[in-house]
């Protein structure tokens, strides 16, 4: 309710039911992976590019919740007003492992240089995704789950007359640029020796 997704009898809103199905599908792919995460201790999760933070509520309850665990997780965004007032809905709901960070994922570290075990990141867009990659490989975290959007650097860019038969549908274009962004980013996560999926989140 304090986050807008349902009304006070927990009925999700109308509005929000695309993203309430979203974010429980992003949970299952979580249970799926969860083995590779330490078994014991406090869990570091890094919310990155976090924006509403829909998905970082749904983590940390999941984990301490439903799981039993023991969690610090961080959003961090540039949106200062954003990340206020989830800080601040997380005070309210007596999350003490749940903060929320206004800065730059470029320039930020973990509380105490922790060992951070997972980072998500939910529709960080265009190159955002891969700054949430790089920030998370620099950490060297366990778990990477990132479902990126609006795939546009390489829109445009792409030229090439072999290629002109996609190249003059900008629809189909955009298509070729997102497979071609994505898979990149598979084959630089892969050779970073991470185990790579890449599956779809609608």
């Amino acid at each position: 309710m304090e986050l807008g997704v349902s009304d006070q009898n927990g009925r999700v809103h109308d509005k929000k039911q695309a993203k309430y199905r979203q974010i429980n599908r992003f949970l299952e792919l979580i249970r799926d992976v969860e083995s590779n995460l330490p078994a014991e201790g406090v869990l570091n999760i890094a919310d990155l590019c976090c924006g509403k933070s829909y998905l970082s509520f749904a983590v940390y309850h999941y984990f301490t919740a439903i799981k039993g665990r023991s969690v610090r997780m961080v959003g961090v965004d540039m949106k200062a007003g954003v990340m206020a007032e989830c800080d601040t809905i997380a005070r309210n709901l007596g999350m003490e492992g749940l903060s929320f960070v206004c800065g730059d994922v470029t320039q930020y570290n973990f509380p105490e240089g922790a060992q951070v075990h997972m980072v998500i990141s939910l529709h960080a867009c265009d190159i955002a995704t891969d700054i949430v990659l790089d920030k998370a490989t620099e950490w060297g975290a366990k778990v990477i789950l990132s479902t990126p959007c609006c795939h546009r650097y390489l829109n445009g860019k792409v030229k090439a007359n072999e290629l002109k038969f996609i190249t003059d549908y900008p629809h189909i274009q955009n298509k070729l640029c997102e497979a071609i962004t994505d898979a990149l980013r598979l084959g630089r996560l892969k050779a970073g020796g991470y185990s790579v999926s890449a599956l779809e989140l609608t």
